[in-house]
């Protein structure tokens, strides 16, 4: 199954609002638990600035015990009689908070300085009474994790917009804006060092098949000559001559497709599907192996396709006679729809030939690059119990 794809934009936005949430609920956290420790630090040292003064001062709230005795039942008990000096926070239940400040006194007991701090313990009110800060950081955070994944979904976005749109568009020029990204520098030079190598293996192929085509015209014209000014006088040996003709015309078929992927542009014309049919059956029709086999056309009507005749000719004629070297008897039908072209048999099935045995034709490569060139779909099927059924598509 396929991952889901998103924008880059959008995968910025949702990292940017992830961190300012997390940075969010890491500022709440710190922001409460200083807020306790901060609390309990002050009124411990108030507390313990008072035990320490040399002369009793007069803080609110502050009471001193001497003895362990003297404390409050409901505060001795939270205090154990050999405490050693230093100041405890002593919860006391619903009698309020204190925090105590233990020193040693005369005769070796201990005297107490108990600090009320109930009234004075307001960290849950101010975290409420400050929510609405806490908010409006939240919104002031997610605002500015916004604007800066906006700026930088742009930067890091738009070359690479621009670069889809130059990938999409045939013969547009390349994007000059890479962002300042060097990341997006490095993947825009290595497509332009792509294209170009790609750029120069088609041109390689085309001067190829554009000389392979010219080497080929010479001698195949100066034999369809022949075959002409023979036809004038026919040869006794009618079978050995029609042979002869056919071979020529297959050629020149084969050399007009070859002539095709030189081209550089695509053509505009049209053919009749029904009749190059009609011709490729009269033409390769001998190639049965057998009397019994039917061959058949079937069409609900005029069907033209975006194609030259002379390549649906090398097309659909290399896939006729694969279907005739691989039937034994049965039926081969063409299926002419208005948008596609197919041909079933009853032969051994695609894939399951036998060993050794021969197609005739140029083979399927030819087919595929020529239904590339324009544009067409190729797919081909082994059908169940026999056979194989070869589909040619296009959009209409």
């Amino acid at each position: 199954m396929r991952a889901r794809t998103r924008p880059v934009r959008a995968v910025l936005w949702r990292a940017m609002g992830l961190s300012a949430a997390f940075a969010l609920v890491l500022m709440g956290g710190f922001f409460t638990l200083f807020s306790y420790d901060l609390e309990d630090v002050i009124f411990s040292r108030i507390v313990a600035a008072e035990a320490d003064r040399l002369e009793p001062g007069h803080v609110p709230g502050i009471t001193r015990y001497d003895g362990h005795a003297a404390l409050p039942s409901w505060l001795a008990e939270r205090l154990r009689p050999d405490a050693p000096r230093g100041e405890y926070e002593v919860p006391a239940g619903g009698h309020g908070h204190f925090h105590v400040a233990v020193r040693p006194g005369a005769g070796g007991d201990r005297r107490y300085f108990a600090f009320d701090v109930t009234r004075l313990t307001s960290t849950t009110d101010n975290l409420k009474r400050t929510a609405g800060l806490l908010i409006a950081s939240a919104l002031l955070a997610l605002l500015a994790a916004a604007i800066l994944a906006v700026l930088v979904a742009r930067r890091l976005g738009r070359p690479l917009e621009r670069m889809v749109e130059w990938i999409q568009a045939e013969g547009a020029p390349p994007p000059e804006d890479d962002g300042g990204v060097a990341e997006v520098r490095t993947l825009l030079d290595a497509l332009l060092a792509r294209d170009a190598r790609i750029q120069e293996q088609l041109e390689r192929e085309r001067r190829f098949n554009r000389d392979a085509s010219h080497e080929l015209r010479t001698p195949l014209a100066v034999a369809q000559g022949a075959v002409e000014i023979m036809e004038l006088d026919p040869p006794r040996d009618a079978e050995t001559f029609d042979r002869l003709r056919r071979a020529i015309s297959q050629m020149g078929l084969l050399t007009e497709g070859i002539l095709w992927l030189a081209r550089e542009r695509r053509s505009e014309e049209r053919c009749d599907l029904h009749r190059v049919s009609r011709e490729l059956i009269a033409l390769y029709g001998h190639l049965r192996r057998s009397d019994g086999i039917e061959l058949s056309i079937e069409t609900a009507g005029e069907v033209h396709a975006p194609l030259p005749a002379s390549v649906a000719r090398v097309m659909m004629g290399n896939l006729l006679r694969n279907a005739l070297a691989y039937t034994d008897e049965g039926r081969i039908v063409i299926t002419i729809e208005p948008s596609a072209w197919t041909l079933s048999d009853t032969g051994a099935g695609f894939g399951r030939a036998e060993p050794g045995s021969d197609s005739h034709g140029i083979g399927l490569s030819l087919v595929e690059r020529l239904a590339q060139r324009f544009g067409w779909t190729l797919s081909i099927e082994a059908l169940e119990p026999r056979g194989t059924r070869v589909r040619l598509s296009w959009r209409g």
